[in-house]
């Protein structure tokens, strides 16, 4: 019996299941799928800065695999340590399995955080790509603001950095969270609204912030941020962090110890056996076929994936790793029915992202959405995209 394995539960790897699952009656053979994670869960990562400012509830966006797998995908819980291309077989550690076995494999093992050697960044800073790292900013601002709380009650004067919430990156992810953050701080308690030693800063190195979407839509990021009473730092970044303060290149210095890192990720790779082409930025290079270069059993979809589009590498976006994943499943079935491959074409479908309450923009087919109308556009699409019935009411 043939054993296709996925590598990684994210949106690249639960949508590879499913089309396998779609593609399986025209499959000529037995065949058994596994989905290997170090989690137990599906995690809808789209929505962790909600998570982490305290707009939803961490199981809000969790599905666990055995609500979502059918019999026909076995489910192996473990972080993966090691690929053996050559001899077709992955290490695990921190589960019940020491090593599987594969014919075909799709290796969809997401991005990490990426700090660029800055000193004192990995060491000091938040991050936010799980839903530990959500929880652990959501409970650690609600410490500090109990601690904020008790020293106003004892009219006590609190020390600056303790209210400095400082997020570094003025992408999608970092702009997100601080209009999240904004309504919590600002729009949910009076004690908040009063009180001007709060500060939200965002830190971009560009001299804009959400550079993926059109100017006129950047500019309206801008100025709802400017209202949330955001602070805006542009075209300065880090040089250094430290437990009490960030260093930008100009040597201007910001004291906090609250720092949340949003500005870049880098592929997630374990150990690799075998001959394998990287990128500069560190992804696997594949063919037109999402095929691993030198081996045309495996697979490589989504933030690990480097795959040249109008001589650009593709963004690592969650949309992509969807659209990869029916390639490569396509592609196994016709390696499979030894039959002609097809190529991935991309055509990208749009953008949006949320402002903070009952706002959004967007840009999806050419055409600019901003405001409410943004907002429930990009409310539903989310919602499509949760699995089960219950966790699609409790994002409403």
């Amino acid at each position: 019996m043939l054993k296709i394995v996925i590598l990684g539960g994210g949106f690249g790897g639960i949508y590879s299941y499913k089309y396998l699952l779609r593609f399986s009656k025209f499959i000529k053979r037995n065949f058994e799928i596994f989905l290997v994670d170090e989690k137990e869960y599906f995690l809808f990562t789209l929505l962790l800065h909600e998570v982490a400012a305290f707009k939803i509830e961490p199981n809000c966006i969790i599905e666990k695999y055995n609500k979502i797998l059918n019999k026909n995908c076995k489910f192996i819980q473990g972080r993966v340590e090691k690929i053996d291309l050559e001899n077709k077989t992955i290490y695990l550690k921190d589960s019940n399995k020491e090593k599987v076995e594969y014919d075909y494999l799709i290796i969809s093992l997401g991005s990490k955080a990426n700090f660029y050697n800055i000193p004192g960044a990995q060491e000091n800073v938040f991050t936010l790509k799980s839903l530990d790292d959500a929880i652990k900013i959501r409970n650690y601002i609600f410490e500090k603001l109990e601690n904020f709380n008790q020293a106003r009650e004892k009219k006590v004067l609190a020390e600056p950095m303790l209210l400095n919430f400082v997020i570094v990156g003025g992408g999608a992810t970092g702009v997100e969270l601080a209009a999240e953050l904004a309504d919590y701080f600002y729009g949910s308690s009076k004690i908040f609204k009063e009180n001007n030693k709060i500060k939200i800063i965002l830190i971009e190195k560009g001299n804009e912030l959400l550079m993926q979407f059109s100017p006129k839509l950047r500019k309206i990021a801008f100025n709802i941020l400017k209202n949330k009473k955001v602070e805006i730092i542009l075209n300065k970044g880090v040089k250094e962090v430290n437990k009490d303060w960030v260093r930008l290149e100009d040597e201007t210095l910001i004291k906090t110890n609250t720092v949340i890192w949003t500005a870049g990720v880098q592929a997630n790779l374990p150990e690799l056996i075998g001959n394998i082409q990287k990128s500069k930025d560190g992804r696997l290079i594949v063919n037109e076929f999402l095929q691993l270069k030198n081996y045309d059993n495996v697979f490589v979809i989504g933030d690990i994936c480097f795959f040249v589009h109008e001589e650009k590498p593709l963004p690592q976006l969650a949309q992509v790793a969807v659209r990869q994943a029916k390639t490569a499943a396509k592609n196994i079935l016709n390696l499979i029915n030894k039959k002609p491959l097809e190529k991935f074409v991309y055509k990208h479908k749009g953008d949006l992202i949320s402002l903070g309450r009952y706002f959004a923009i967007g840009k999806i087919n050419g055409f600019n959405l901003y405001g409410i109308f943004a907002w429930l556009v990009w409310r539903i699409l989310y919602i499509l995209k949760i699995f089960s019935l219950m966790r699609k009411i409790k994002f409403l």
